[in-house]
C-alpha cells in the first residue's frame, strides 16, 4: 500500500480509503441493516491489506454504518484513522453538535474520532447554520476535551466559495467529488493542497456508473486498463493534489481488486491522464442526469427510491446496458424493493436532500417511462 501525507496533519493516509456508505446490507426485524457477517471481515481485511483511512457518517447504511465500523476496528484502533459526519442540516442549537459527537462515539465504542466533517457543507449552510450556531467554536471545545482530533468538511456543490471556507483555517482536510467524468473540483483540490489542507476524494467511479460501463467504456476511452474501475481510480490517483481516494466497496472481491490497483497509485504517467481527458468529452451526455447514487433521497413515505431509478436510467442512457436494466427491473430482490414513481405526490422532500440539486419529482416523470418501457 502507498501512503501519502495528509495535508499538514502529520498523518500518512493510504492512497485507497474505505468509504463505508455502501456496506453489504441484510434484513433484520423488518429493517435493512448492515450485514455483519460480510461487512466486518471486509473491514478487517482492508486493514490487513494496508488501508488505514475509514470514512463513515451518521446517516450511512440506514444509520448503521458507524456501529459496524467501530465493531470491526476496535482491535486495531491505533493503526487506523476514522472519519465520520454528524448531519449538519439537522442541527438546531449548538448543543446538538456535542450530542451527535457523543452518540457517534457511543455507537462506534470509541474514545475519540480522528476526523469530524461538517457533512455536505455548502456556503448557504455555512451562513445559515455554522456561523449562527458558532459551530467552529463548539467543535474546538469538543476537540479540547480529546473527543475529536481534526475538523474537516465534505461538500457536494461546485467549488464556488469553497475556497473561502478553506481560507478560514478551521479545517484540516476537505472531502469532495472528483472523477474522470466530473473534474469540477480540480482547482479546489490544488488550492487546498497549497494551503496544507488534506484532500480526500469521494465518487471516483461516479457511484458505480464508470464501473458499469466496463469493457464498452474501456474501448470508448481507448484505455489499456484491465477494468473500468482500474481506469477510473488510476485517473483520480494521477492528480497530484489528491491524498486519499475513497471507494465504497460492497464485496470482498471489490476490496482485493481495488487494493491491487492502489499498489500502483504513484506510477501513473501524466500522458495517460491527459489521453483520458482528451477523450472524456464523449461522456459529457452523462450530465443529462448527474446522480451519484448517494441515496440521500431515500425518504419517500410511499417507498420510492429515486437514486435507484436514476442509476438504472444512466446505465441505459450512458452505457447502453439496456438488457441489464430490463433484467434488473424484472428481478428485484427483497433488498431492492421500491415503489414506482407513479405514486409520487411531488412533496419535494427528496429534492430538498439532494446534494446535486436535482429536481427529483420532475426527473422521475421524465426517466421512468424510458426505462419502464425497455
Amino acid at each position: 500500500m502507498i501512503y501519502r501525507e495528509f495535508g499538514n496533519t502529520g498523518i500518512k493516509v493510504s492512497a485507497l480509503g474505505f468509504g463505508c456508505m455502501r456496506l453489504p446490507m441484510t434484513q433484520k426485524d423488518g429493517a435493512e441493516v448492515v450485514d455483519d457477517t460480510l461487512a466486518i471481515p471486509m473491514l478487517e481485511k482492508a486493514v490487513e491489506l494496508g488501508i488505514n483511512y475509514f470514512d463513515t457518517a451518521w446517516l450511512y447504511c440506514n444509520q448503521d454504518s458507524q456501529r459496524v465500523v467501530g465493531a470491526a476496528l476496535q482491535s486495531v484502533r491505533d493503526r487506523v484513522y476514522i472519519s465520520t459526519k454528524p448531519p449538519l442540516f439537522l442541527l438546531r442549537k449548538p448543543e446538538d453538535f456535542d450530542d451527535y459527537i457523543v452518540r457517534s462515539l457511543e455507537q462506534m465504542r470509541l474514545e475519540y474520532i480522528d476526523f469530524i466533517h461538517f457533512h455536505s457543507l455548502s456556503y448557504k449552510l455555512w451562513e445559515d447554520i455554522v456561523l449562527p450556531l458558532k459551530l467552529i467554536d463548539r467543535a474546538e471545545q469538543v476537540k479540547s476535551k480529546g473527543l475529536i482530533r481534526h475538523l474537516s468538511f465534505s461538500f457536494h456543490s461546485d467549488e464556488d466559495r469553497m475556497v473561502e471556507l478553506i481560507d478560514t483555517g478551521a479545517f484540516s482536510s476537505v472531502l469532495g467529488q472528483y472523477s474522470l467524468i466530473d473534474r469540477r473540483n480540480e482547482k479546489l483540490f490544488a488550492y487546498a493542497k497549497s494551503k496544507g489542507v488534506g484532500t480526500a476524494v469521494m465518487g471516483p467511479l461516479m457511484g458505480g456508473n464508470i464501473t458499469d460501463g466496463d469493457k464498452a467504456l474501456l474501448a470508448l476511452m481507448e484505455s489499456r486498463a484491465s477494468t473500468a474501475a482500474e481506469m477510473g481510480l488510476r485517473f483520480v490517483w494521477g492528480l497530484p493534489s489528491v491524498d486519499v481516494v475513497l471507494s465504497g466497496m460492497s464485496t470482498m472481491e471489490q476490496l482485493i481488486e481495488n487494493v491491487g490497483y492502489a499498489n500502483g497509485a504513484d506510477s501513473i504517467p501524466a500522458e495517460e491522464r491527459q489521453a483520458l481527458i482528451d477523450r472524456s468529452e464523449a461522456l459529457s451526455k452523462l450530465n443529462d442526469l448527474y446522480c451519484t447514487y448517494c441515496q440521500y433521497c431515500y425518504v419517500c413515505p410511499h417507498g420510492i427510491k429515486p437514486g435507484r431509478i436514476f442509476n438504472l436510467y444512466n446505465r441505459h442512457h450512458v452505457w447502453g446496458l439496456s438488457r441489464s436494466v430490463k433484467w434488473r427491473l424484472a428481478h428485484r430482490g427483497p433488498l431492492d424493493k421500491w415503489a414506482e414513481p407513479t405514486v409520487c405526490t411531488e412533496c419535494g422532500d427528496c429534492a430538498a436532500r439532494c446534494p446535486q440539486k436535482i429536481d427529483i419529482p420532475a426527473e422521475l416523470k421524465r426517466v421512468w417511462p424510458i426505462i419502464r418501457d425497455l
